[in-house]
């Protein structure tokens, strides 16, 4: 089970290659796209793909599936307007590597790259997360921000329950999963007298 002092000293001995991961990954999803890819092994990941609307302001779901693997899937067919609404446009693997303009080796890389500073998933925007790992039923996540926090935002992303600014850029997080608290004990801070 991961701990604060773990996700801390994993950025520290990782900064370098953790910020290449981010810039890495955010150049290879398209523009207004949103992609969330937990890997649960080297080839079996939790993928989310949000497209933009035709008014971009708006995102709609692509394509969702857990536990997908990504040598061996196979949709499941037929679909419901209910599971198009709700679980993705498309069930096509195929289709949305295409559209993401990725192939099998984009994900290979990409487990790669995370196993290589001790993470599990990401997902882009700013702030682009990085998961780290486990907490019980929750993941220990950095927020990575593109530019440094000023005392505002610092103070807006420690909530002495599931963020805390760390340094520069970087917020820790904590989402806590589909059961348990909300808060972590580790994240909240020392009240000076």
């Amino acid at each position: 089970m991961k701990t604060k002092q773990d996700l801390t000293k994993n950025y520290d001995e990782n900064k370098i290659e953790i910020l290449e991961l981010k810039n890495h990954f955010n150049k290879i999803v398209p523009k207004d796209f949103i992609i969330r890819i937990r890997y649960n092994s080297s080839d079996n990941i939790d993928f989310f793909v949000y497209q933009p609307m035709e008014n971009l302001d708006e995102l709609e779901l692509l394509f969702q599936q857990w536990d997908l693997d990504i040598d061996q899937y196979v949709p499941q067919n037929p679909r419901s307007d209910y599971d198009k609404k709700y679980h993705g446009i498309t069930n096509s693997f195929i289709d949305v590597k295409e559209k993401l303009n990725w192939t099998n080796q984009t994900f290979i890389d990409l487990y790669n790259k995370l196993e290589n500073v001790n993470c599990m998933g990401i997902s882009n925007g700013d702030p682009t997360e990085i998961e780290y790992g486990f907490k019980g039923m929750g993941v220990f996540s950095y927020l990575i921000f593109d530019e440094n926090l000023n005392s505002d935002l610092q103070e807006k992303y420690s909530d002495d329950c599931s963020q805390m600014f760390y340094k520069e850029n970087i917020v820790l997080d904590y989402g806590s999963g589909a059961t348990g608290s909300f808060c972590i004990p580790e994240f909240k801070r020392k009240k000076t007298e």
